[in-house]
Protein backbone atom coordinates (compact mmCIF):
# COMPACT_ATOMS: atom_id res chain seq x y z
CA UNK A 1 0.00 0.00 0.00
CA UNK A 2 3.03 2.28 0.03
CA UNK A 3 2.71 3.43 -3.78
CA UNK A 4 -0.84 4.62 -2.88
CA UNK A 5 -0.06 6.16 0.12
CA UNK A 6 3.11 8.23 -1.68
CA UNK A 7 0.81 9.15 -4.33
CA UNK A 8 -2.39 10.22 -2.10
CA UNK A 9 0.53 11.97 -0.11
CA UNK A 10 -1.10 10.03 3.11
CA UNK A 11 0.12 7.12 5.41
CA UNK A 12 -1.97 4.38 5.09
CA UNK A 13 -2.33 2.09 8.07
CA UNK A 14 -0.25 -0.98 8.09
CA UNK A 15 0.65 -3.60 10.31
CA UNK A 16 4.16 -4.96 10.77
CA UNK A 17 5.47 -7.98 12.37
CA UNK A 18 7.05 -7.02 15.04
CA UNK A 19 9.23 -10.70 15.63
CA UNK A 20 10.64 -10.06 12.16
CA UNK A 21 12.62 -6.85 11.92
CA UNK A 22 11.70 -5.23 8.43
CA UNK A 23 15.68 -4.13 6.33
CA UNK A 24 15.52 -1.77 4.16
CA UNK A 25 14.46 -3.99 0.58
CA UNK A 26 12.24 -5.80 2.62
CA UNK A 27 10.53 -2.69 4.06
CA UNK A 28 10.27 -1.23 0.35
CA UNK A 29 8.46 -4.83 -0.75
CA UNK A 30 6.36 -4.78 2.26
CA UNK A 31 4.74 -1.26 1.88
CA UNK A 32 4.29 -2.31 -1.76
CA UNK A 33 2.07 -5.11 -0.69
CA UNK A 34 4.54 -7.51 -2.34
CA UNK A 35 6.40 -9.05 0.30
CA UNK A 36 9.52 -11.62 -0.17
CA UNK A 37 8.48 -14.94 1.68
CA UNK A 38 11.15 -17.24 3.53
CA UNK A 39 11.36 -19.12 0.35
CA UNK A 40 12.64 -16.87 -1.96
CA UNK A 41 9.45 -16.13 -3.78
CA UNK A 42 7.65 -12.51 -4.25
CA UNK A 43 4.31 -12.74 -2.99
CA UNK A 44 1.62 -10.12 -3.66
CA UNK A 45 -2.02 -10.76 -3.79
CA UNK A 46 -2.24 -11.04 -7.50
CA UNK A 47 0.30 -13.51 -7.65
CA UNK A 48 -1.40 -15.67 -4.58
CA UNK A 49 -4.11 -15.78 -6.78
CA UNK A 50 -2.33 -17.68 -9.29
CA UNK A 51 -2.01 -20.44 -7.21
CA UNK A 52 -4.85 -23.12 -8.15
CA UNK A 53 -5.85 -23.18 -4.71
CA UNK A 54 -6.10 -20.18 -3.86
CA UNK A 55 -8.34 -19.12 -6.91
CA UNK A 56 -10.41 -22.33 -5.95
CA UNK A 57 -11.16 -21.13 -2.23
CA UNK A 58 -11.38 -17.67 -3.48
CA UNK A 59 -13.52 -18.58 -6.24
CA UNK A 60 -15.47 -20.99 -4.32
CA UNK A 61 -17.03 -18.22 -1.19
CA UNK A 62 -17.38 -15.39 -3.36
CA UNK A 63 -19.07 -18.12 -6.40
CA UNK A 64 -20.60 -19.67 -3.47
CA UNK A 65 -22.37 -16.45 -0.89
CA UNK A 66 -22.85 -14.09 -3.88
CA UNK A 67 -25.40 -16.39 -5.61
CA UNK A 68 -27.73 -16.40 -2.08
CA UNK A 69 -30.60 -14.31 -2.46
CA UNK A 70 -30.48 -11.08 -0.20
CA UNK A 71 -33.69 -9.93 0.79
CA UNK A 72 -34.41 -6.70 2.98
CA UNK A 73 -36.53 -7.56 5.96
CA UNK A 74 -38.44 -5.33 8.41
CA UNK A 75 -39.10 -5.87 11.80
CA UNK A 76 -42.92 -5.86 13.12
CA UNK A 77 -44.50 -4.64 16.68
CA UNK A 78 -44.90 -8.31 17.80
CA UNK A 79 -41.42 -9.55 17.02
CA UNK A 80 -41.97 -11.10 13.60
CA UNK A 81 -40.70 -9.82 10.29
CA UNK A 82 -41.91 -10.04 6.86
CA UNK A 83 -39.84 -9.27 3.24
CA UNK A 84 -40.16 -5.32 2.15
CA UNK A 85 -39.78 -5.42 -1.40
CA UNK A 86 -41.28 -1.90 -1.32
CA UNK A 87 -38.10 0.01 0.69
CA UNK A 88 -36.79 2.15 -1.99
CA UNK A 89 -33.12 0.73 -1.56
CA UNK A 90 -34.25 -3.04 -2.35
CA UNK A 91 -33.09 -2.85 -6.00
CA UNK A 92 -29.88 -1.63 -5.06
CA UNK A 93 -29.15 -3.77 -2.52
CA UNK A 94 -30.79 -6.98 -3.67
CA UNK A 95 -30.76 -6.79 -7.60
CA UNK A 96 -28.74 -4.13 -9.40
CA UNK A 97 -26.50 -2.11 -7.54
CA UNK A 98 -25.33 -0.28 -10.67
CA UNK A 99 -26.98 0.03 -14.12
CA UNK A 100 -23.61 -1.66 -15.69
CA UNK A 101 -23.52 -4.54 -13.03
CA UNK A 102 -26.06 -7.23 -11.68
CA UNK A 103 -26.06 -8.01 -8.26
CA UNK A 104 -24.29 -10.89 -8.62
CA UNK A 105 -21.66 -9.37 -10.34
CA UNK A 106 -21.28 -6.60 -7.54
CA UNK A 107 -21.15 -9.21 -4.57
CA UNK A 108 -18.78 -11.76 -6.37
CA UNK A 109 -16.26 -8.20 -6.73
CA UNK A 110 -16.83 -7.35 -3.97
CA UNK A 111 -16.31 -10.47 -2.19
CA UNK A 112 -12.84 -11.33 -4.09
CA UNK A 113 -11.32 -7.91 -2.63
CA UNK A 114 -12.66 -9.01 0.84
CA UNK A 115 -10.76 -13.03 0.69
CA UNK A 116 -7.93 -11.56 -1.08
CA UNK A 117 -7.01 -8.21 0.23
CA UNK A 118 -8.95 -8.33 3.48
CA UNK A 119 -10.99 -5.25 2.62
CA UNK A 120 -13.77 -4.91 0.23
CA UNK A 121 -14.73 -1.21 -0.49
CA UNK A 122 -17.95 0.02 -2.20
CA UNK A 123 -18.69 3.51 -3.05
CA UNK A 124 -22.05 4.94 -1.99
CA UNK A 125 -23.10 6.81 -4.88
CA UNK A 126 -25.42 10.04 -4.08
CA UNK A 127 -27.82 11.99 -6.53
CA UNK A 128 -28.26 15.64 -6.60
CA UNK A 129 -31.15 15.71 -3.93
CA UNK A 130 -28.82 13.25 -1.69
CA UNK A 131 -30.42 9.85 -2.62
CA UNK A 132 -28.54 6.70 -2.88
CA UNK A 133 -28.48 6.09 -6.39
CA UNK A 134 -25.52 3.40 -7.08
CA UNK A 135 -22.95 1.60 -5.25
CA UNK A 136 -19.81 1.64 -6.78
CA UNK A 137 -16.76 -1.59 -6.30
CA UNK A 138 -13.17 0.18 -5.38
CA UNK A 139 -10.61 -2.04 -6.06
CA UNK A 140 -8.68 -3.15 -2.74
CA UNK A 141 -5.42 -2.43 -4.08
CA UNK A 142 -6.13 1.27 -4.82
CA UNK A 143 -7.88 1.93 -2.01
CA UNK A 144 -7.26 2.55 1.59
CA UNK A 145 -8.65 3.75 4.87
CA UNK A 146 -6.79 7.10 5.40
CA UNK A 147 -6.16 10.07 8.22
CA UNK A 148 -6.41 13.71 6.98
CA UNK A 149 -6.05 16.57 9.82
CA UNK A 150 -7.00 13.69 12.61
CA UNK A 151 -9.96 12.39 10.58
CA UNK A 152 -10.61 9.15 9.05
CA UNK A 153 -11.49 9.35 5.28
CA UNK A 154 -11.03 6.95 3.08
CA UNK A 155 -8.45 7.71 -0.45
CA UNK A 156 -8.40 5.67 -4.16
CA UNK A 157 -7.05 6.28 -7.02
CA UNK A 158 -9.31 4.39 -8.91
CA UNK A 159 -10.97 7.39 -10.62
CA UNK A 160 -11.38 7.94 -14.39
CA UNK A 161 -8.14 10.14 -14.55
CA UNK A 162 -5.85 8.14 -11.47
CA UNK A 163 -6.18 11.03 -9.53
CA UNK A 164 -6.51 10.40 -5.84
CA UNK A 165 -10.01 10.97 -4.42
CA UNK A 166 -11.68 11.13 -1.22
CA UNK A 167 -14.99 10.03 0.64
CA UNK A 168 -16.15 9.76 4.42
CA UNK A 169 -16.74 6.93 6.14
CA UNK A 170 -20.67 7.66 5.82
CA UNK A 171 -20.07 6.98 1.87
CA UNK A 172 -18.45 3.64 2.14
CA UNK A 173 -19.24 0.69 2.73
CA UNK A 174 -15.92 -1.55 4.21
CA UNK A 175 -16.61 -4.90 5.46
CA UNK A 176 -13.22 -6.13 6.48
CA UNK A 177 -11.16 -9.31 8.11
CA UNK A 178 -10.06 -10.07 10.96
CA UNK A 179 -8.64 -6.56 11.99
CA UNK A 180 -6.22 -5.35 14.79
CA UNK A 181 -7.47 -1.79 15.25
CA UNK A 182 -10.75 -2.03 13.56
CA UNK A 183 -10.12 0.14 10.62
CA UNK A 184 -8.36 -1.79 8.01
CA UNK A 185 -8.46 -5.74 7.76
CA UNK A 186 -5.65 -7.79 7.84
CA UNK A 187 -4.63 -9.31 4.42
CA UNK A 188 -4.37 -13.26 4.65
CA UNK A 189 -1.71 -13.36 1.76
CA UNK A 190 0.52 -11.25 3.05
CA UNK A 191 0.00 -12.40 6.90
CA UNK A 192 0.61 -15.72 5.97
CA UNK A 193 3.28 -15.09 3.23
CA UNK A 194 5.68 -17.54 3.55
CA UNK A 195 2.75 -20.53 3.18
CA UNK A 196 1.97 -18.70 -0.36
CA UNK A 197 5.75 -18.43 -0.95
CA UNK A 198 6.41 -22.45 -0.04
CA UNK A 199 2.98 -23.19 -2.81
CA UNK A 200 4.46 -20.73 -5.33
CA UNK A 201 8.18 -22.24 -5.50
CA UNK A 202 6.82 -25.96 -5.45
CA UNK A 203 4.76 -25.04 -8.46
CA UNK A 204 7.73 -22.96 -10.27
CA UNK A 205 10.10 -26.07 -9.63
CA UNK A 206 7.55 -27.96 -10.82
CA UNK A 207 7.25 -26.21 -13.76
CA UNK A 208 10.94 -25.95 -14.22
CA UNK A 209 11.52 -29.67 -13.85
CA UNK A 210 9.02 -30.89 -16.74
CA UNK A 211 10.38 -27.55 -19.05
CA UNK A 212 13.59 -28.96 -18.64
CA UNK A 213 14.42 -32.02 -21.04
CA UNK A 214 17.14 -32.90 -18.68
CA UNK A 215 14.87 -33.42 -16.13
CA UNK A 216 17.31 -32.04 -13.61
CA UNK A 217 20.58 -30.16 -13.32
CA UNK A 218 23.88 -32.20 -14.74
CA UNK A 219 26.95 -32.36 -16.12
CA UNK A 220 27.68 -33.09 -19.74
CA UNK A 221 31.38 -34.09 -20.49
CA UNK A 222 33.40 -34.08 -23.24
CA UNK A 223 36.86 -35.83 -23.95
CA UNK A 224 38.63 -32.69 -25.14
CA UNK A 225 38.46 -28.92 -24.52
CA UNK A 226 36.09 -26.78 -26.68
CA UNK A 227 36.46 -23.56 -27.92
CA UNK A 228 34.08 -20.56 -27.09
CA UNK A 229 32.82 -21.31 -30.51
CA UNK A 230 32.07 -24.61 -29.90
CA UNK A 231 30.99 -24.82 -26.23
CA UNK A 232 28.26 -22.10 -27.33
CA UNK A 233 26.93 -24.56 -30.17
CA UNK A 234 26.71 -27.08 -28.34
CA UNK A 235 24.53 -25.62 -25.41
CA UNK A 236 22.62 -23.93 -27.87
CA UNK A 237 22.34 -27.93 -28.98
CA UNK A 238 21.14 -29.61 -26.13
CA UNK A 239 18.97 -27.29 -25.14
CA UNK A 240 16.91 -27.21 -28.10
CA UNK A 241 17.21 -31.26 -28.51
CA UNK A 242 16.49 -31.57 -24.75
CA UNK A 243 13.39 -28.42 -23.53
CA UNK A 244 10.07 -28.08 -24.36
CA UNK A 245 8.24 -30.23 -26.59
CA UNK A 246 11.40 -32.39 -26.51
CA UNK A 247 11.20 -33.12 -22.71
CA UNK A 248 11.94 -36.25 -21.67
CA UNK A 249 13.26 -37.63 -25.23
CA UNK A 250 16.74 -39.33 -25.70
CA UNK A 251 19.68 -37.59 -26.82
CA UNK A 252 21.98 -38.57 -28.82
CA UNK A 253 25.78 -37.88 -27.62
CA UNK A 254 28.63 -37.47 -29.94
CA UNK A 255 32.72 -37.25 -29.75
CA UNK A 256 32.44 -39.23 -26.51
CA UNK A 257 30.43 -36.75 -24.64
CA UNK A 258 28.80 -38.29 -21.53
CA UNK A 259 25.62 -36.72 -19.00
CA UNK A 260 25.96 -37.60 -15.26
CA UNK A 261 22.88 -36.59 -13.64
CA UNK A 262 23.76 -34.78 -10.15
CA UNK A 263 20.45 -33.14 -8.99
CA UNK A 264 17.73 -34.82 -6.32
CA UNK A 265 15.05 -36.53 -7.70
CA UNK A 266 11.79 -34.95 -6.79
CA UNK A 267 10.33 -37.88 -4.68
CA UNK A 268 13.29 -37.83 -2.94
CA UNK A 269 12.61 -33.84 -2.28
CA UNK A 270 9.20 -34.58 -1.58
CA UNK A 271 8.22 -32.78 -4.43
CA UNK A 272 4.16 -34.11 -4.03
CA UNK A 273 3.76 -34.59 -0.75
CA UNK A 274 4.89 -30.66 -0.27
CA UNK A 275 2.02 -29.20 -2.70
CA UNK A 276 -0.41 -31.14 -0.82
CA UNK A 277 0.29 -30.04 2.40
CA UNK A 278 0.18 -26.48 0.78
CA UNK A 279 -3.02 -27.16 -0.42
CA UNK A 280 -4.93 -28.26 2.76
CA UNK A 281 -2.56 -25.07 4.79
CA UNK A 282 -4.42 -22.92 2.07
CA UNK A 283 -7.55 -24.37 2.27
CA UNK A 284 -7.47 -24.23 5.77
CA UNK A 285 -6.37 -20.78 5.90
CA UNK A 286 -10.05 -19.51 4.41
CA UNK A 287 -12.03 -22.39 6.10
CA UNK A 288 -12.90 -24.31 2.82
CA UNK A 289 -13.31 -27.99 2.79
CA UNK A 290 -10.75 -29.76 0.38
CA UNK A 291 -13.36 -31.51 -1.11
CA UNK A 292 -14.84 -28.19 -2.80
CA UNK A 293 -11.12 -27.67 -4.12
CA UNK A 294 -11.99 -31.26 -5.72
CA UNK A 295 -9.17 -32.97 -3.06
CA UNK A 296 -11.21 -36.20 -2.53
CA UNK A 297 -8.56 -38.54 -1.14
CA UNK A 298 -9.81 -38.95 2.19
CA UNK A 299 -13.69 -37.78 1.72
CA UNK A 300 -16.79 -40.17 1.99
CA UNK A 301 -20.41 -39.53 0.92
CA UNK A 302 -21.22 -39.35 4.74
CA UNK A 303 -18.60 -36.72 6.35
CA UNK A 304 -19.20 -34.27 2.57
CA UNK A 305 -22.60 -33.57 4.14
CA UNK A 306 -21.42 -32.90 7.33
CA UNK A 307 -18.48 -30.93 6.16
CA UNK A 308 -20.78 -28.77 3.65
CA UNK A 309 -22.72 -27.87 6.62
CA UNK A 310 -19.65 -26.43 8.67
CA UNK A 311 -18.18 -24.85 5.22
CA UNK A 312 -21.89 -23.18 5.88
CA UNK A 313 -21.62 -22.37 9.42
CA UNK A 314 -18.03 -21.04 9.91
CA UNK A 315 -16.91 -19.94 6.38
CA UNK A 316 -19.97 -18.51 4.51
CA UNK A 317 -22.32 -17.62 7.13
CA UNK A 318 -19.26 -14.81 9.25
CA UNK A 319 -18.22 -13.35 6.21
CA UNK A 320 -22.31 -12.63 5.48
CA UNK A 321 -22.53 -11.31 8.87
CA UNK A 322 -19.81 -8.73 7.92
CA UNK A 323 -21.38 -7.69 4.96
CA UNK A 324 -24.68 -7.53 6.50
CA UNK A 325 -23.65 -5.70 9.64
CA UNK A 326 -21.94 -2.90 6.93
CA UNK A 327 -25.28 -2.58 4.92
CA UNK A 328 -27.56 -2.36 8.06
CA UNK A 329 -25.12 0.63 9.45
CA UNK A 330 -25.35 2.99 6.88
CA UNK A 331 -28.04 2.20 3.81
CA UNK A 332 -30.93 0.97 5.89
CA UNK A 333 -32.88 2.75 9.14
CA UNK A 334 -33.93 1.31 11.95
CA UNK A 335 -36.73 -1.28 11.79
CA UNK A 336 -35.20 -2.63 8.72
CA UNK A 337 -31.72 -5.19 8.50
CA UNK A 338 -30.52 -7.09 5.39
CA UNK A 339 -29.91 -10.94 5.20
CA UNK A 340 -29.10 -13.52 3.14
CA UNK A 341 -31.25 -17.05 2.61
CA UNK A 342 -28.90 -19.69 3.12
CA UNK A 343 -31.83 -22.02 2.92
CA UNK A 344 -31.01 -23.44 -0.53
CA UNK A 345 -27.89 -24.76 0.48
CA UNK A 346 -29.65 -26.64 3.13
CA UNK A 347 -32.17 -28.30 0.76
CA UNK A 348 -31.80 -32.13 0.68
CA UNK A 349 -32.69 -34.28 -1.91
CA UNK A 350 -36.71 -34.91 -3.12
CA UNK A 351 -37.15 -37.56 -0.99
CA UNK A 352 -35.60 -35.72 2.07
CA UNK A 353 -37.50 -31.85 1.09
CA UNK A 354 -40.65 -33.61 0.77
CA UNK A 355 -40.46 -35.33 4.20
CA UNK A 356 -39.48 -32.53 5.99
CA UNK A 357 -42.26 -30.42 4.64
CA UNK A 358 -44.79 -33.10 5.12
CA UNK A 359 -43.42 -33.14 8.76
CA UNK A 360 -43.94 -29.33 9.15
CA UNK A 361 -47.24 -30.12 7.80
CA UNK A 362 -48.79 -32.40 9.78
CA UNK A 363 -47.33 -30.59 12.99
CA UNK A 364 -49.13 -27.34 11.45
CA UNK A 365 -46.17 -25.02 11.16
CA UNK A 366 -46.61 -25.33 7.10
CA UNK A 367 -49.96 -24.68 5.00
CA UNK A 368 -50.14 -26.36 1.80
CA UNK A 369 -49.12 -22.87 0.01
CA UNK A 370 -46.11 -22.81 1.99
CA UNK A 371 -45.03 -26.44 0.98
CA UNK A 372 -45.48 -25.27 -2.70
CA UNK A 373 -43.65 -22.28 -2.22
CA UNK A 374 -40.87 -23.78 -0.57
CA UNK A 375 -40.71 -26.55 -3.88
CA UNK A 376 -40.69 -23.88 -5.86
CA UNK A 377 -44.43 -24.39 -7.51
CA UNK A 378 -47.66 -22.74 -8.26
CA UNK A 379 -49.93 -22.17 -4.64
CA UNK A 380 -53.22 -23.06 -4.90
CA UNK A 381 -56.34 -20.52 -4.15
CA UNK A 382 -57.44 -20.19 -0.38
CA UNK A 383 -60.65 -21.02 -1.12
CA UNK A 384 -59.10 -24.60 -1.85
CA UNK A 385 -57.61 -25.00 1.49
CA UNK A 386 -54.04 -23.75 0.30
CA UNK A 387 -53.63 -21.58 3.07
CA UNK A 388 -55.20 -23.47 6.08
CA UNK A 389 -52.56 -25.41 8.09
CA UNK A 390 -53.73 -29.02 10.52
CA UNK A 391 -52.53 -31.09 13.43
CA UNK A 392 -53.81 -34.26 14.38
CA UNK A 393 -56.99 -34.89 16.39
CA UNK A 394 -55.00 -36.36 19.78
CA UNK A 395 -53.01 -32.96 19.72
CA UNK A 396 -55.00 -30.26 22.29
CA UNK A 397 -53.62 -27.41 24.34
CA UNK A 398 -51.99 -27.74 27.12
CA UNK A 399 -53.35 -25.64 29.53
CA UNK A 400 -56.60 -26.47 28.47
CA UNK A 401 -55.50 -29.74 29.75
CA UNK A 402 -54.59 -28.10 33.29
CA UNK A 403 -57.50 -25.81 33.79
CA UNK A 404 -60.22 -27.81 32.03
CA UNK A 405 -62.19 -24.70 31.58
CA UNK A 406 -62.57 -24.72 27.96
CA UNK A 407 -66.05 -23.13 26.40
CA UNK A 408 -67.33 -25.38 23.36
CA UNK A 409 -67.46 -23.48 20.11
CA UNK A 410 -71.49 -24.83 19.69
CA UNK A 411 -73.76 -23.50 16.53
CA UNK A 412 -76.54 -21.14 17.01
CA UNK A 413 -78.47 -23.00 14.37
CA UNK A 414 -77.00 -26.49 15.30
CA UNK A 415 -78.34 -29.07 17.91
CA UNK A 416 -76.34 -30.14 21.13
CA UNK A 417 -73.99 -27.62 23.88
CA UNK A 418 -74.98 -24.07 23.45
CA UNK A 419 -72.20 -21.59 23.44
CA UNK A 420 -72.68 -20.44 26.77
CA UNK A 421 -72.56 -24.21 28.15
CA UNK A 422 -69.46 -25.34 30.27
CA UNK A 423 -68.22 -27.71 28.45
CA UNK A 424 -66.76 -31.48 30.05
CA UNK A 425 -62.79 -30.97 29.89
CA UNK A 426 -61.36 -31.25 26.28
CA UNK A 427 -64.87 -31.33 24.53
CA UNK A 428 -64.41 -28.39 23.36
CA UNK A 429 -60.86 -29.10 22.02
CA UNK A 430 -62.09 -32.63 20.06
CA UNK A 431 -64.68 -30.73 18.94
CA UNK A 432 -62.65 -27.85 17.28
CA UNK A 433 -60.47 -30.75 15.68
CA UNK A 434 -63.15 -33.12 14.32
CA UNK A 435 -65.31 -29.98 13.09
CA UNK A 436 -61.86 -28.17 11.36
CA UNK A 437 -60.95 -31.48 9.71
CA UNK A 438 -64.23 -32.25 7.81
CA UNK A 439 -65.28 -29.12 7.50
CA UNK A 440 -63.83 -29.13 3.70
CA UNK A 441 -65.39 -33.14 3.08
CA UNK A 442 -68.41 -31.09 3.92
CA UNK A 443 -67.57 -28.22 1.54
CA UNK A 444 -67.19 -30.62 -1.22
CA UNK A 445 -70.67 -32.51 -0.52
CA UNK A 446 -72.47 -29.26 -0.66
CA UNK A 447 -70.67 -28.06 -4.05
CA UNK A 448 -71.45 -31.93 -6.04
CA UNK A 449 -75.40 -31.47 -4.94
CA UNK A 450 -75.26 -27.44 -5.41
CA UNK A 451 -73.73 -27.68 -8.84
CA UNK A 452 -76.24 -30.41 -9.91
CA UNK A 453 -79.32 -28.83 -12.59
CA UNK A 454 -81.78 -30.01 -10.10
CA UNK A 455 -81.54 -30.29 -6.46
CA UNK A 456 -82.02 -33.94 -5.41
CA UNK A 457 -82.39 -35.60 -1.77
CA UNK A 458 -81.39 -38.75 -2.88
CA UNK A 459 -77.91 -37.05 -4.54
CA UNK A 460 -77.54 -35.41 -0.95
CA UNK A 461 -77.83 -38.38 0.67
CA UNK A 462 -75.45 -40.32 -1.03
CA UNK A 463 -73.33 -37.58 -1.03
CA UNK A 464 -73.77 -36.98 2.83
CA UNK A 465 -73.90 -40.22 4.23
CA UNK A 466 -70.14 -41.86 4.42
CA UNK A 467 -68.33 -37.88 5.77
CA UNK A 468 -71.20 -38.66 8.31
CA UNK A 469 -70.59 -42.29 9.12
CA UNK A 470 -66.59 -41.02 9.15
CA UNK A 471 -67.21 -38.44 11.39
CA UNK A 472 -69.10 -40.41 14.15
CA UNK A 473 -66.81 -43.39 14.01
CA UNK A 474 -63.89 -40.56 14.74
CA UNK A 475 -66.31 -38.97 17.74
CA UNK A 476 -66.54 -42.43 19.01
CA UNK A 477 -63.09 -42.94 19.14
CA UNK A 478 -62.35 -39.91 20.73
CA UNK A 479 -64.72 -40.33 23.38
CA UNK A 480 -64.81 -44.17 23.68
CA UNK A 481 -61.23 -45.82 22.62
CA UNK A 482 -61.76 -49.28 22.18
CA UNK A 483 -64.68 -48.81 19.57
CA UNK A 484 -63.57 -49.83 16.29
CA UNK A 485 -67.05 -50.39 14.07
CA UNK A 486 -70.37 -48.67 14.23
CA UNK A 487 -72.87 -50.69 15.82
CA UNK A 488 -76.25 -51.19 13.52
CA UNK A 489 -78.15 -49.20 16.23
CA UNK A 490 -75.60 -46.32 15.51
CA UNK A 491 -75.66 -46.47 11.72
CA UNK A 492 -79.32 -45.77 11.39
CA UNK A 493 -78.56 -42.69 13.67
CA UNK A 494 -76.38 -41.24 10.99
CA UNK A 495 -78.45 -42.51 8.15
CA UNK A 496 -81.05 -40.51 10.25
CA UNK A 497 -78.98 -37.60 10.06
CA UNK A 498 -77.64 -37.37 6.60
CA UNK A 499 -81.15 -37.80 5.19
CA UNK A 500 -81.96 -34.53 7.63
CA UNK A 501 -79.24 -32.96 5.68
CA UNK A 502 -80.80 -34.36 2.48
CA UNK A 503 -84.16 -32.38 3.15
CA UNK A 504 -82.49 -29.30 2.72
CA UNK A 505 -80.54 -29.14 -0.43
CA UNK A 506 -82.95 -27.60 -2.45
CA UNK A 507 -82.76 -24.55 -0.45
CA UNK A 508 -79.01 -24.34 -1.19
CA UNK A 509 -77.48 -21.95 -3.35
CA UNK A 510 -73.73 -21.72 -5.40
CA UNK A 511 -73.03 -18.41 -3.30
CA UNK A 512 -73.77 -19.68 0.19
CA UNK A 513 -72.45 -23.26 -0.40
CA UNK A 514 -68.91 -22.61 1.91
CA UNK A 515 -71.42 -21.16 4.72
CA UNK A 516 -73.98 -24.26 4.47
CA UNK A 517 -71.31 -26.21 4.59
CA UNK A 518 -69.54 -24.88 8.03
CA UNK A 519 -73.03 -24.40 9.69
CA UNK A 520 -73.57 -28.14 8.47
CA UNK A 521 -70.20 -29.09 10.15
CA UNK A 522 -71.36 -27.84 13.36
CA UNK A 523 -74.57 -29.51 13.05
CA UNK A 524 -73.17 -32.55 12.57
CA UNK A 525 -70.92 -32.71 15.24
CA UNK A 526 -73.44 -31.47 17.34
CA UNK A 527 -76.03 -33.55 16.61
CA UNK A 528 -73.80 -36.96 16.02
CA UNK A 529 -72.31 -36.47 19.29
CA UNK A 530 -75.90 -36.20 21.29
CA UNK A 531 -77.17 -39.59 19.62
CA UNK A 532 -74.28 -41.57 19.94
CA UNK A 533 -72.13 -40.42 23.62
CA UNK A 534 -74.89 -38.16 24.94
Amino acid sequence: MGLLANKLGFRAFSVEDPAQPLLPYSALVEQLGIGKSDAGMVVSEATAMRLTTAFACIMVISSDLSSLKRAIYQKLPDGSVREAPEHPLWNLICENPAPYMTGVSYRGAELVNLLGWGNGYTLIRRDRGNRIAALQILPASKTAPVMIEGKLMYGTTATVDGMPAYAEPKDVLHPMGYSLDGVVGLSPVQQCKNAFGLALGAERFGAQFFGNGARTSGVLTHPTRLDTEAYNNLKISVQEMASGSNALRPIILEEGMTWTPVSIAPNDAQFIETRKFQRSEICSLYRVPLHLVQDLERSTNNNIEHQSLDYIRYTLRPWAVRIEAEINSKLLGAGYFVEHDFNDFQRGDFASQTTGIATLRAAGVFSINDGLRTLRMNTISAEDGGDERTVPLNVMNAKALVDGNLQDEGDSEGAGDGPNVPAEPFTDIRRERIVSSYRRLFRDAVGRTVNRKVANAQFAYRAFQPVCAAMAQVILTMYLVSVKDLSEDDEAKVNEHARAIAVQASDWTRQDAAETATRLTGEAYNALKLALIG
